[in-house]
């Protein structure tokens, strides 16, 4: 391993840059979601997706990374409150 700052630095984007792509299959699992609604989002630019092939039926591909920061700012959305929250505010206007 070498001392110098320069290349520490080099080595850790290269190995950014080179992430694999993985299938639609590999990323549905990862999100716990169905194939056909991974699918979907992806036709629908919903979530970050790279189409494969040239055809009308285009086959998607997607990186891990991308797809943990876009679930990490829909779970710091503001669009919907946690479930915990929503059961305590029910039980509230209950009494």
């Amino acid at each position: 391993m070498s001392t110098q700052p320069g290349q520490a630095n080099s080595a850790i984007s290269l190995s950014t840059a080179l992430e694999p792509y993985v299938d639609v299959k590999r990323a549905a699992s990862y999100l716990s979601v169905a194939v056909k609604t991974l699918n979907e989002w992806a036709r629908l630019e919903k979530i970050p997706a790279y189409p494969w092939g040239d055809g009308s039926r285009k086959t998607w591909r997607f990186k891990l990374s991308e797809l943990d920061e876009w679930m990490q700012g829909r779970i710091n959305s503001v669009r919907r409150p946690p479930l915990s929250e929503r059961t305590v505010r029910r039980e509230k206007e209950a009494h």
